[in-house]
C-alpha cells in the first residue's frame, strides 16, 4: 500500500512560481511513472499543464528521466521512501489555470499535481506554506494542518484559493455554503448581500428539480472579480467563478452573473454527478470523448436562465430577451447547417475551445444550440404528451437512475430514456436536432407555448451588408471572419485582408456601414483590400441585411391552451399573458 503527500509552497508569490514536494511511501515498485494532467475535467482541451513545470527531480537513491510530454519515470532504487520536488509557473487567471500574485494564490489540481499511473485510485494529503497572513479556502475535506483526497478525482476537483480573500458564509437547505470573494474589496457590502441571497434562492430551486436535497455536504464559491474575463468551471462540492467588477452596476450584467452561478451549480448535479459514459471514467492524459455535452452543457445553460425565471430573479420578457439572443446567434451562424449537436459535442476537443476565423462557418456552440434545442425538446415534450411530463421530469429521472447511483449515462441511450419518461416518441426531433444539422423550425414549437419569433434588421442598419466581421488594428480594418456564402465569400475577399474601401468610400473603422449606405442588396461595387502588402480590387455582389435582431412575442391569437402551456412552463399565473400583450 503506498501513501501520498503533497507539500505546496509559495515562498515568493511575485514571482508567480509554486514550489510542490511529493513524497510516496510504502512497498514502492523498482519504477514509477508520475504525471502530470493535460487537461482539467469541464474544459475540453488539452491545457499541457506540463509546460509549467521546472526544476523537476527525485531524491538520491531515486532517479527521474521523463519519458514523455507529460510524464517522469522514476527509479525507486529500492527506498521505500521517494521524493519528487517540482516548480510550477502560475500566471494565468482562468478559472482552469493557477494564479499567483503577491496579493493571492488560485491552485487548480490538474495543473499543479502529480498522479501515479496505475493508482489513479490512490488518495493523498495536501499540505500547504501559505505566506504570513493567508488562509486556505478549498472543498477538499481538512484533517488536521492539511487536506484529503480519496483520490486522484477528488485531488484535480478541489481547486485551493488562497489570501487574504473576503468570506461569506450562508446556509441552503441546512448545509453550509461560502463566498471567498478576491479581491476582498473588489465588491460592495451591498453587492455581497445580494449575491448571496440571490444565489441561495437559485439553489434551493435547482434542488427542488432534483428531488428537493443537496449533493454535497458543503458548497464553496471561488469567485474572482477582475477585467481579465468572464467564465465558470464546475467542481464536485465547488465552482470557480470569473466576472468582471462591471457587472455587478448593470441589471443586464448583474443577471449575466445569476445565470453564471446558477450554470456552474447546476453542474454539480448534471455532469458531475449525472455523468456520460464517455467521461467514466476521466482520462487525464488524453482526450475524453463523449457526443452529449449538448445535453451536459446545453440543459445545464437551459435551466441557468429558467432558474433565473422560476425564482422571480428576472422577469419574463428578460427571460425571452434571452432566449430571443439565443435564436439569433444560431441564425448568424452558417456553422449550424454543417455541424450537427452529437458532433459539436464530440469535436469539443479541436473546434470550440480553438475557434478561428473559419470557426462560425464550420460549427456551433453545443452550449448555445444545445440550450435552445433543450428549450424546445421541453416545450415539445409538453405539448406532445399533453402536458403530462416535461423535460423538468427527465432531469429527475436522471437523477435517481444515473446521478444518484452513479451510473453513467449511456452514449447511445438518450433518446431511449427520453422517450420512456415522456411516453412520448422524439425521434424525429433527435434526429432533426441533435442528429444532423438541420435548419430548426423554431415558429412551429414555440406556437405550442403561444409564441411568435420576429426576424428583423437593427433600425439604424445599413440597407445592405457585405458579409463580413472585422477588427480595428492601429486604425485598419482587417477582416476577422467572412461569412460563408455572403458577398465577400463569393467575392474573395479573405480573413486577414485590410479593408481600405467599398464603392469608392474610404474605410476608417471597423464597420463599413457607411460605404453602404444609400446602396441596395444586389448591388455591385469594388472593394479595394490590402493582401500581404498587394493592393487588390473586389467586385462584391451586396447581400440584403442582416436580420440579426431577434423577437420572442405573444401571439395574440394563440388558443387558451397555448396560454396554459406557456404559464406552466414558465410558472407564471395567467394575468402574464394580458401584460405581454400589453406591451407589444
Amino acid at each position: 500500500m503506498l501513501s501520498v503527500r503533497h507539500r505546496v509552497a509559495i515562498p515568493a508569490p511575485h514571482t508567480h512560481v509554486v514550489h510542490v514536494e511529493s513524497t510516496i511511501e510504502g512497498d514502492l515498485p523498482a519504477a514509477l511513472v508520475l504525471f502530470m494532467p493535460v487537461w482539467t475535467p469541464g474544459s475540453y482541451l488539452v491545457r499541457e499543464y506540463a509546460r509549467n513545470v521546472e526544476g523537476f527531480s527525485a531524491e538520491p537513491p531515486a532517479r527521474a528521466n521523463k519519458v514523455r510530454k507529460n510524464a517522469w519515470r522514476v527509479e525507486t532504487g529500492g527506498a521505500r521512501r521517494l521524493v519528487v520536488r517540482y516548480r510550477a509557473y502560475a500566471n494565468e487567471l482562468t478559472v482552469r489555470t493557477s494564479h499567483v500574485d503577491e496579493t493571492h494564490a488560485f491552485l487548480v489540481g490538474a495543473a499543479l499535481f502529480l498522479g501515479i499511473e496505475g493508482h489513479e485510485r490512490l488518495g493523498a494529503r495536501v499540505e500547504i506554506e501559505a505566506p504570513t497572513g493567508w488562509r486556505v479556502t478549498t472543498s477538499m475535506r481538512q484533517s488536521g494542518n492539511g487536506w484529503e483526497a480519496a483520490d486522484f478525482d477528488t485531488l484535480v476537483d478541489a481547486p485551493f484559493e488562497i489570501g487574504t480573500h473576503r468570506e461569506e458564509r450562508f446556509d441552503v437547505l441546512g448545509k453550509p455554503h461560502r463566498y471567498s470573494v478576491w479581491p476582498p474589496a473588489a465588491l460592495r457590502d451591498s453587492d455581497v448581500r445580494r449575491l448571496v441571497d440571490d444565489t441561495r434562492a437559485i439553489i434551493e430551486h435547482e434542488a427542488r428539480l432534483f428531488g428537493g436535497s443537496l449533493p454535497y455536504d458543503a458548497y464553496e464559491l471561488l469567485l474572482h472579480v477582475t477585467p481579465r474575463g468572464r467564465g465558470g468551471l464546475e467542481h464536485a462540492a465547488s465552482a470557480a467563478l470569473v466576472t468582471p467588477p462591471s457587472a455587478y452596476n448593470t441589471r443586464e450584467g448583474y443577471l449575466d452573473v445569476l445565470s453564471l452561478v446558477a450554470h456552474e451549480v447546476f453542474h454539480a448535479w448534471n455532469v458531475k454527478r449525472i455523468r456520460p459514459a464517455g467521461l467514466s471514467p476521466y482520462r487525464y492524459q488524453e482526450e475524453s470523448y463523449t457526443r452529449l455535452l449538448w445535453w451536459f452543457e446545453g440543459a445545464t445553460s437551459y435551466y441557468d436562465w429558467r432558474i433565473l425565471r422560476l425564482a422571480g430573479l428576472c422577469t419574463v420578457e428578460e427571460y425571452l430577451d434571452h432566449l430571443a439572443s439565443e435564436v439569433a446567434y444560431c441564425d448568424q451562424t452558417p456553422g449550424r447547417l454543417v455541424h450537427a449537436l452529437e458532433e459539436a459535442s464530440f469535436d469539443a476537443w479541436i473546434k470550440l475551445y480553438r475557434p478561428d476565423e473559419n470557426t462560425g462557418n464550420s460549427s456551433v456552440s453545443y452550449y448555445r444550440k444545445g440550450e435552445l434545442v433543450c428549450a424546445l425538446l421541453d416545450i415539445e415534450i409538453r405539448a406532445r404528451s399533453r402536458g403530462r411530463a416535461s423535460l423538468d421530469h427527465v432531469l429527475a429521472a436522471l437523477w435517481r437512475e444515473h446521478g444518484s447511483p452513479e451510473r453513467p449515462v449511456p452514449e447511445d441511450g438518450m433518446q431511449a430514456f427520453f422517450e420512456r419518461v415522456a411516453g412520448v416518441p422524439l425521434g424525429d426531433l433527435f434526429d432533426a436536432w441533435i442528429r444532423s444539422a438541420a435548419e430548426i423550425d423554431y415558429d412551429k414549437t414555440l406556437a405550442h407555448v403561444g409564441l411568435d419569433v420576429q426576424r428583423h434588421a437593427r433600425s439604424d442598419a445599413a440597407p445592405c451588408a457585405l458579409g463580413v466581421r472585422l477588427r480595428a488594428d492601429s486604425g485598419r480594418a482587417v477582416v476577422a471572419a467572412v461569412t460563408r456564402q455572403g458577398a465577400a465569400w463569393s467575392a474573395g475577399i479573405d480573413p486577414g485582408d485590410e479593408i481600405l474601401a467599398v464603392g469608392g468610400t474610404r474605410i476608417e473603422s471597423n464597420t463599413v456601414e457607411p460605404a453602404l449606405r444609400g446602396r441596395a442588396p444586389g448591388d455591385v461595387v469594388e472593394a479595394i483590400v490590402s493582401r500581404d502588402g498587394r493592393v487588390q480590387t473586389k467586385r462584391v455582389t451586396l447581400d440584403p441585411p442582416r436580420h440579426d435582431r431577434v423577437r420572442l412575442s405573444a401571439k395574440r391569437d394563440a388558443p387558451p391552451a397555448a396560454r396554459d402551456a406557456f404559464t406552466a412552463w414558465l410558472g407564471e399565473p395567467a394575468l402574464t399573458w394580458q401584460i405581454m400583450e400589453s406591451t407589444q
